[in-house]
């Protein structure tokens, strides 16, 4: 049976992973200027970064959760809302890049 201290903690490590999703996202977008680039680095280092915070965070958690569910909601769910908060509520890196020419 979950537990409230389960709900809360996961609800903790998911903000937290999410938070961390979409600043790496925004990183990779900004700095990277392939074509591809910013997608591979972000399918493949975002996960393993968050799979290590889980492995730290994840001990904070109290109760049994199901592995499998555990990956899906602290791992994809985070992944998958930091890249939208990055392509829907960010500018577009070419904005942030004439916006700096601009200035400087």
């Amino acid at each position: 049976m979950i537990t409230i201290g389960t709900i809360v903690g996961l609800l903790v490590v998911v903000t937290l992973h999410t938070v961390v999703a979409t600043v790496m996202t925004r990183f990779f977008r900004l700095r990277l200027d392939t074509r591809g680039g910013a997608a591979v680095f972000s399918l493949f280092l975002i996960p393993v970064a968050l799979f290590l915070s889980l492995l730290v965070l994840g001990q904070a958690i109290p109760g049994r959760m199901e592995p499998n569910t555990l990956l899906l909601v602290a791992i994809v769910l985070p992944i998958t809302l930091g890249f939208a908060v990055d392509l829907f509520w960010m500018p577009h890196p070419e904005e942030v890049e004439l916006a700096r020419r601009e200035r400087g």
